[in-house]
């Protein structure tokens, strides 16, 4: 799967960086590909060089985090520069994954290589991109699924970087897909966990909507819990979702949010009319919307600074 390590040293001297995996050339393709990780938020990126130690192309994926529940984070790769032409599959697994499955819409299923690191890289068809991607443990099985709509597309043709991000799997800003039960017990069944509450709300809001969540990206994963409280006929609103598992696309703060600091743990906070906090604690992720209070982004802290830390979770 890998060139020798000779290869990989001559490469991170040509690069500048370290190398985790080389991809050798193939009949169809002449470049070496340099598969190497970023700092935090880790990303996974690649170089591909030709024969006489150019390099041709680079690209670099979005970062992720994958873990049990989100067992793959992957992007499909195309270059078409300088006489290379080339497609992979590059991203990451969670530990005990060993390949990654990627079922085929005009090919059969195509196995690739999880390398040291839980790095995912390796040549797929030309065609479209894959219909569903298997974490394979081990003994063969499937241990979780990324579909279709949570596969990133990257391409480089001739110098220009086009794409499409897969489905976010973050916290989203307000309700999504999913169905709304009749109470909290009903989703805590539905979900196989129970949520965790905030223990102080703005006077007058009271729990107005219970929706059980699941993941278009990731089917099998447990699905969240999002609760929204309100306090009568204005459009006032509390909504938190919490769903088992670091986010697998997290929050990092940009010039349209900022980290906070939630009860010891880090958090971004947007504000644009209405607040929306992120933060992750143990082995819980949260999502928060405040709107039409006084102080959205002071209530928003406050809500969340007073929701109890998962069992197990450092305090």
């Amino acid at each position: 799967m890998a060139d020798a390590p000779a290869d990989r040293e001559a490469l991170e001297v040509l690069l500048g960086h370290p190398v985790d995996v080389v991809l050798p050339p193939t009949p169809d393709c002449d470049a070496r590909v340099a598969v190497s990780r970023t700092s935090s938020p880790i990303r996974v990126r690649a170089a591909w060089v030709d024969e006489s130690g150019q390099v041709v192309a680079r690209l670099g994926c979005p970062p992720g985090v994958p873990s049990p529940v989100r067992p793959i984070i992957a992007t499909v790769c195309e270059v078409s520069a300088d006489g290379v032409s080339d497609r992979l599959l590059l991203g990451r697994a969670t530990t005990g994954v060993v390949s990654v499955r990627a079922s085929m819409l005009d090919h059969e299923c195509v196995d690739v290589g999880v390398h040291n690191e839980g790095i995912v890289a390796g040549r797929i068809p030309p065609g479209p991109i894959p219909v569903a991607l298997d974490a394979i443990a081990p003994d063969g099985e499937s241990i979780g699924r990324l579909m279709n709509p949570g596969i990133t597309e990257m391409a480089l043709v001739a110098g220009r970087i086009e794409g499409r991000l897969g489905a976010t799997h973050g916290m989203a800003a307000g309700f999504g897909a999913g169905d709304t039960v009749e109470s909290l017990e009903v989703a805590q069944l539905e979900a196989g966990y129970p949520a965790l509450l905030p223990a102080w709300l703005p006077d007058g809001f009271a729990m107005s909507t219970v929706r059980v969540e699941p993941e278009a990206a990731y089917p099998f994963a447990p699905p969240s819990i999002a609760i929204a409280w309100a306090p009568g006929e204005t459009d006032a609103r509390v909504l938190l979702r919490q769903c088992p598992g670091p986010l697998a696309s997290p929050e990092t703060p940009d010039a349209r949010g900022t980290e906070v600091d939630v009860a010891g743990v880090p958090g971004v906070m947007r504000a644009r009319g209405m607040a929306f906090l992120v933060w992750e604690r143990g082995d819980r992720a949260f999502g928060l919307q405040v709107r039409g209070t006084t102080d959205p982004e002071a209530d928003a802290l406050a809500i969340a600074e007073s929701i109890p830390a998962p069992p197990g979770a450092m305090p």
